[in-house]
């Protein structure tokens, strides 16, 4: 009955969808309305990031919100703040080059801004009216020019995490000019998230990150695990201008735990992956997710540029729900304009091992845990979904790789025949490393 119910639940919801092409945030921010200082008129101090001052942002967001929405600048600066939620037509101009550092205590997970409904903090007294609200009409951009979000004087450390940035109960939404500075931490800087709901069906319009724009933005230095954007969940979001040094730049990775992960309506343009992992990851796990479509997309010194799974239901979400079966991107998808430029500082996953060329094998340093090499690009597109589904992959173009260079698409048929947990160890033995802990 719960596949059944699940089939259903997808089905409702591509119909819902269908009408609704390359949503985007439709500006609603008016230059001659409402302007607030956030240092001139609420007190907010450049104390090179002594100091958490999340209070007084958060004022001056509030209280906009309450005349019915308006612009707050926040000056140029360093300043500290977590969990800053934002509040409905509140338009966020952070002028350029101004830093913000994450309020992060040793041993937590935090957030710096929260694009989300505020709901009791305990889970028992959530209902299902908490459930249906949401915010709109709210923009976080530079002014000027970039601004920064920094956590790269972290050590990665178990326990911990940060997100710049988080969207979850939000509708028409924009994020822009944003550098994030990451030192290899847990979590992607950028996460848009469904809600888990109470209820057995979503019967209300809202309930994932929806009709957003998310542009301009950067990671730096991040871990092959994460990257810029992760996607549990987003309704009609286009991506546009991405650049990620590391992990995975528009990571759509859904349904790890829980079938209300999904994404629809997802469009992209011009994302960009150096020394990392690719630029483009589809993992459906087991979520039914709608329709994708990426255009332009390029790998520069990464493992790949596109990844595309077959999906697999984690052992967690058999628990929770014993039908749930591998997930799938709706037909229509598609990835196009592709290009992949070989280098040597990939994050290349030990799983891989065995597709890595004999000849780069005494180069490679093993990191991150000791689940990723540092090493060479191996192709330009890995699809191992194994005709489960069909992603459209067309235009593929390689740069100065000597081996796969014939083979644009890599699929299982491409893999050398053997194990690669094995011949992971006997790397290991002969190159004398051990089972360390790296960040």
């Amino acid at each position: 009955m719960k596949a059944k119910r699940q089939l259903a639940i997808f089905t409702m919801m591509l119909i819902r969808f269908a009408g609704i092409a390359n949503a985007e945030y439709v500006e609603t921010m008016d230059p001659n309305g409402l302007t607030k200082n956030a240092g001139a008129d609420y007190g907010l101090v450049d104390d090179n990031a002594i100091a958490n001052q999340s209070d007084v942002i958060q004022k001056a967001i509030d209280d906009i919100a309450a005349t019915g929405g308006g612009r707050l600048i926040v000056p140029k600066g360093t300043y500290r703040f977590a969990r800053v939620r934002l509040q409905s037509n509140v338009h966020l101009l952070i002028e350029k080059d101004t830093v913000i550092k994450p309020y992060w205590p040793a041993g937590e997970k935090t957030v710096v801004f929260d694009l989300d409904s505020e709901r009791p903090t305990q889970r028992k007294q959530v209902t299902i009216e908490h459930e249906k609200v949401f915010i709109e009409n709210v923009s976080i951009r530079g002014l000027g020019g970039r601004w920064i979000i920094d956590y790269s004087d972290r050590q990665r450390a178990k326990g911990e995490g940060v997100r710049g940035i988080l969207a979850k109960m939000v509708r028409n939404f924009l994020i822009a000019d944003l550098d994030i500075k990451d030192n290899y931490s847990v979590y992607c800087g950028i996460t848009l998230t469904p809600i888990q709901t109470m209820s057995e069906t979503s019967d209300w319009p809202v309930s994932r990150a929806t009709d957003g724009t998310v542009r301009n933005c950067r990671i730096f230095n991040a871990s092959p695990g994460y990257g810029l954007t992760q996607l549990h969940g987003a309704q009609s979001v286009h991506f546009e201008d991405l650049y990620a040094e590391g992990g995975v730049t528009l990571r759509l990775e859904t349904g790890a735990v829980g079938d209300k992960t999904a994404v629809y309506d997802i469009t992209g343009k011009n994302i960009v992956n150096e020394n990392g992992r690719c630029a483009v990851m589809l993992g459906p796990h087991s979520a039914m997710n709608g329709v994708v479509k990426i255009d332009g997309v390029k790998s520069i010194s990464s493992a790949f540029a596109v990844t595309i799974g077959k999906g697999g239901v984690k052992e967690a979400e058999l628990k929770n729900n014993p039908d749930a079966t591998d997930g799938i991107f709706a037909k229509g998808s598609y990835v196009k304009d592709i290009h992949a430029v070989f280098g040597k500082h990939a994050q290349v996953k030990t799983h891989v091992f065995l597709c890595i060329p004999e000849e780069y094998r005494n180069e490679l340093d093993l990191r991150w845990e000791n689940k990723f090499f540092e090493g060479p690009s191996i192709g330009a597109v890995r699809d191992t979904t194994e005709g489960h589904y069909k992603v459209i992959v067309e235009d593929v173009t390689m740069e100065d790789f000597k081996y796969n260079a014939d083979k644009p698409i890599m699929t299982e048929r491409d893999s050398p025949s053997g194990k690669w947990g094995a011949a992971v160890a006997k790397w290991k033995s002969e190159h004398g490393v051990s089972n360390r802990s790296d960040k």
